[in-house]
């Protein structure tokens, strides 16, 4: 409220009247709109309490209005009772006190305009008009306030009536005592609402609370907010980012048990008393089963309004079940477990429960999430129970038997014992607490559990061998996200891709922002397609994030009629640019990334402008702030024909400067980014080159493994819905119906089969160099298992740079990747050449991975710098890497059988001599493996370890072969030969370690970049890149 104005100035009734001034307070009409403007322009400016054109201005208006007639009707009443002469009178606001008197007042005074200074104001604004309105609007700003006072005694007699509330002040007590204070209590005992608002009285400036719903979430926030009157401001946000897993259709449910509830309910109950009814059902399919039928039964009964509750629907529609029933009118909310202690619905007095419950669980042998049916526990019974009848006498229908009710659990699994453990390990270990296997639990966890969470972990590359953290694993514990995503940010970050990773890992940590609706709607996919990308569902939410950022920086565009037209789910992707954002925040705080500097205008006029533009936007978002929570909106029967909303939602185009006309989405969005940074990085993004598309998927792959599948053999000859792959714990999984590949599965296969391929009907028998693999970010099992959001990547090519352990033949044309996909290459020196680049690859990005996390770490440290990864040392290994990535090579892939992998090896031997195989597999000491047999090579390879039922004596075969450097001519095999070569003393060797001759043979005759080159030293001619050009002219120096 703005500061109290001067003084009123003196009543105009004290001097005579003017006969032109009588005239004109006898035709003086208060509805009249141009009156109603002046008055506006004179007393609800930019500085006042109320506003032009806002809410508030409106609802005096109401005030107004109602005051007239009431006092019309006294004046009337008056003349009756009244037998004198009839006196002059005002007939609008005749009766209102002639002064303010101070007691009616709360600390406030209305100055209006000087209608003595101006001669025309004065004629269209008498002065004696000019007051009585002050008057009014004097009374209306007391009643309002007198209002909101009683508003304030009723909440603070409620939260003093919580249980919680005799237990504020001995919380604080023990959190001065302790540093872990266990809360324990009922539902409503006030737990989550009133903990937070005592400690941050009590001066705690960091209070975070957590909730196991986004709806729950966002309700939480508003509440607490409410309650503190907004005295925090700003300081009260709510921020969900992970994903809540969807569910399937199964067999359907029965819906006349629901049905027959809703009679009884009406044949009981006037519909003149309130109180709403709850379904507690166990998953998405039985809430549609049973929505269609209590839908039904509303029209015809008009005495309904069925809502559905689900963590799949959009919030506008979750925000519905808050709303209002008309007169004689009771909701019926049809809610999954999310509503039996996530939500409170004030209203509520009538609960169904069916007694089942749809729980995630982790399956530490299968590495997937799964989604199955349960019996609930006899405290979750009670607790449904309890939802009824908060504010007053309440019912229960249990549809069960009371048999089945003492067969219950008495309570429900512990979350720790059914979800992956895999950031509670890596935090552990951060903390040093010891070894997580005895750490003493108050909830043990299974220990597969943990021994599933360290394996993975060690895959990740976040622990070694021995269970320490890695340096990316140090960092990695640093980072508030999944260990998935955040391997992501740093792996992108030092490739120079920190843009469209920051996009991708932010759109993988949300919900899918595609609608349910939208799958069936062929009007919605035409209009998606151009966004859909055939690399996977990762870059399909890129596209679309940075197609709508463009829309939004387009002023002339609606980004929610685009997003509606698409069947996008707008509210997911301002989460998106949300967690981006925070996402950026945390690279720059860890010195992974650079800190953007804000794009300035260039010209003054263009600075004024934009301060403007916020200024107006800071305006819209005050008034939003103002007019919030103060209008109770009502639903309409029949929601399930336009999707459920209410009149509000109906409304005409709301008056320039209203709140309601408003998105206030759209308008938080503006003022908390920098559009044109946004827009910046997305049109970058649209013109990412296919060596940065193939580098990014590099990045994806790595960051997602080891969640690998592989298509199954038979898939070319399968339907589109029928497509089948195998994980390494899990075969049969299939595409969720959301992914991109689930229209269009050619792209995965091995298309063009080269030469030596077998005939016949399995993929797994073609010699190809199109195998692919399919990353995926988790396994969710329904009622199938299903594979959430994938991307494709080239098999050999990433099994030979991420695989943790890699095992070969003697020749090595056969390959096993983790012990569970076999490759078969039809060349050997070929295969040779691929795996020592793939070698010196991998050393390479490890160290320079390696060497960049030291750095950075010392940088926080403020210790004494060291050059970190030169930039030049990046693009030559990113170049690499790509021209890795490019080679073909025919081969075959597929998945070993249970039997096969039980007899994988050749198992330890008594080898009297290590063979001696210079230069191939770098500096690497051969050893003999003590299990698998063969010779350990590095830590993740072995070499000549795999049976064979070929001639034993096949890779001793040789055949004379000529040096091209010293011109040696001798009988050698492949690997003797190629050892010659990275061993050969007039071999060429310039450059660093790996620098060039990495690339194999043949990526470097598929080189874009080569040229005709004739040189004048040696006087031959060559096919060279410009840097093998320099290499070249370096030998003759």
């Amino acid at each position: 409220m703005p500061p109290p104005r001067t003084r009123e100035g003196r009543d105009c009734r004290d001097h005579p009247r003017a006969p032109r001034e009588e005239e004109a307070l006898e035709k003086w009409d208060w509805s009249c709109p141009e009156t109603r403007r002046l008055l506006e322009d004179a007393f609800f400016r930019e500085e006042d309490y109320i506003r032009q054109g806002s809410e508030e201005c409106q609802k005096f208006w109401t005030f107004f209005e109602r005051l007239q007639r009431f006092q019309n009707l006294k004046t009337s009443r008056k003349e009756e009772k009244d037998s004198g002469p009839p006196k002059h009178s005002i007939p609008a606001l005749a009766d209102l006190p002639r002064t303010y008197d101070p007691r009616y007042r709360i600390n406030l005074s209305v100055l209006g305009p000087d209608t003595r200074g101006s001669r025309e104001l004065g004629r269209h604004l008498p002065a004696e008009r000019v007051s009585e309105f002050r008057r009014a609007l004097l009374h209306y700003l007391d009643f309002g306030q007198k209002q909101a006072f009683g508003r304030l005694a009723k909440l603070q007699r409620e939260r003093a009536a919580l249980p919680i509330a005799q237990y504020g002040n001995r919380i604080l007590q023990m959190l001065k005592e302790h540093q872990v204070v266990v809360v324990a209590g009922d539902t409503g005992c006030g737990k989550s609402t009133q903990v937070p608002q005592y400690l941050l009285a009590a001066g705690f400036s960091h209070v975070a609370c957590t909730q196991p719903r986004r709806i729950a979430c966002i309700s939480l926030a508003k509440r607490v907010s409410f309650e503190s009157l907004s005295q925090y401001g700003s300081q009260v946000v709510y921020q969900p980012q992970e994903a809540e897993p969807t569910t399937s259709k199964s067999e359907k449910l029965d819906p006349r048990p629901f049905l027959r509830v809703l009679e009884s309910i009406d044949h009981k109950y006037p519909p003149e008393e309130r109180g709403d009814l709850l379904v507690f059902l166990s998953g998405m399919a039985e809430i549609s089963a049973v929505l269609e039928a209590a839908q039904t039964y509303a029209s015809h009964t008009q005495r309904w309004v069925v809502l559905p509750l689900h963590s799949a629907l959009s919030v506008a529609d979750q925000d519905k079940v808050f709303d209002v029933a008309p007169p004689g009118v009771r909701k019926c909310i049809l809610s999954t477990n999310i509503a039996e202690t996530s939500v409170t619905i004030d209203g509520i007095r009538f609960v169904v429960d069916s007694g089942k419950v749809k729980e995630m669980s982790y399956d530490p042998q299968a590495h997937l999430q799964r989604l199955q049916e349960f019996w609930i526990s006899q405290a979750s019974a009670e607790q449904r129970k309890g939802r009824a009848g908060r504010t007053g006498p309440g019912v229960c229908f249990r549809l069960y038997a009371e048999s089945d009710y003492d067969a219950f659990a008495p309570y429900p699994v512990p979350e720790i014992r059914r979800v992956a453990l895999d950031s509670l390990v890596l935090q552990m270990k951060s903390m040093s607490v010891g070894d997580p296997r005895t750490f003493p639990f108050i909830e043990p966890p299974p220990p597969a559990s943990l021994e599933t969470a360290i394996l993975y972990l060690r895959d990740q590359g976040a622990l070694d061998s021995s269970e320490a953290l890695t340096p990316i694993g140090s960092l990695l514990a640093q980072l508030p996200v999944d260990v998935v995503i955040g391997k992501m940010l740093i792996l992108g970050s030092m490739f120079s891709l920190a843009e469209p990773v920051l996009t991708i890992a932010a759109a993988l940590s949300v919900q899918s922002p595609f609608t349910r609706s939208a799958q069936s709607s062929p009007e919605c996919a035409a209009a998606r397609r151009p966004l859909e990308s055939d690399q996977g569902d990762p870059f399909t939410l890129f596209n679309v994030f940075n197609a709508w950022v463009q829309v939004k920086s387009e002023r002339s565009r609606n980004s929610r009629k685009w997003c509606r037209r698409r069947g996008v789910e707008e509210h997911r992707l301002y989460e998106m640019a949300n967690l981006r954002r925070q996402f950026k925040e945390l690279l720059e705080d860890h010195g992974l990334l650079a800190g953007a500097q804000a794009m300035q205008a260039g010209d003054s006029y263009s600075r004024l402008q934009q301060r403007r533009e916020r200024r107006a936007l800071h305006q819209l978002k005050r008034q939003h702030e103002e007019g919030a929570g103060r209008r109770r909106k009502v639903l309409r029967l029949q929601e399930e024909q336009d999707g459920g909303s209410s009149d509000e939602d109906r409304a005409g185009p709301a008056p320039p400067g209203a709140s309601d006309g408003v998105d206030i989405q759209d308008v938080k969005f503006k003022l908390r980014h920098d559009l044109a940074q946004l827009q910046a990085s997305a049109s970058s993004a649209r013109d990412l080159s296919r060596e940065q598309l193939a580098l990014l998927k590099l990045v994806l792959g790595r960051g997602l493994y080891p969640q690998l599948a592989v298509p199954d053999a038979f898939n070319s000859s399968r339907k589109d819905s029928d497509q089948i792959f195998h994980t390494q714990a899990k075969q049969g999984a299939v595409l969720h119906p959301t992914c991109v590949f689930a229209g269009s599965p050619e792209v995965l296969q091995a298309r063009e089969p080269e030469a030596g391929s077998c005939d016949g009907s399995r993929d797994d028998q073609k010699m190809s160099s199109k195998h692919q693999l399919l990353s995926f970010v988790s396994l969710l099992e329904t009622n199938k298992p299903y594979l959430v959001n994938c991307v494709r990547i080239p098999a050999l090519q990433s099994l030979l740079l991420f695989s943790r352990s890699l095992d070969t033949n003697g020749d090595c044309t056969r390959l096993v990747a983790d012990g569970w996909l076999e490759l078969q290459l039809a060349d050997s020196e070929s295969a040779i050449r691929l795996l020592a680049a793939s070698l010196r690859l991998r050393a390479r990005w490890e160290s320079a991975l390696d060497r960049q996390l030291a750095h950075q770490a010392r940088q926080r440290l403020e210790e004494e710098e060291e050059e970190p990864v030169s930039p030049k040392e990046v693009a030559a290994l990113s170049k690499e890497l790509l021209q890795f990535t490019a080679s073909k090579l025919p081969y075959s892939l597929r998945r070993l059988t249970g039997l096969e992998a039980q007899n994988l090896y050749v198992g330890p031997q008594t080898i009297p001599v290590t063979p001696h195989l210079p230069g191939i597999f770098g500096s690497s000491t051969l050893s003999p493996h003590p299990t698998k047999g063969g010779y350990a090579v590095t830590d993740f390879l072995t070499y000549n370890c795999l049976t064979s039922d070929t001639d034993l004596y096949s890779d001793c075969l040789r055949t004379f072969w000529t040096c091209p450097h010293c011109g040696l001519h001798a009988p050698l095999t492949p690997l003797e030969r190629i050892a010659h070569e990275n061993t050969c003393p007039q071999a060429p060797q310039d450059g660093p370690p790996g620098a060039e001759e990495a690339a194999p043979e043949t990526l470097q005759k598929t080189s874009v970049l080569q040229r005709p080159y004739h040189c004048e030293a040696c006087g031959k001619d060559f096919l060279f890149t410009p840097t093998e050009v320099l290499r070249h002219r370096k030998q003759h120096v």
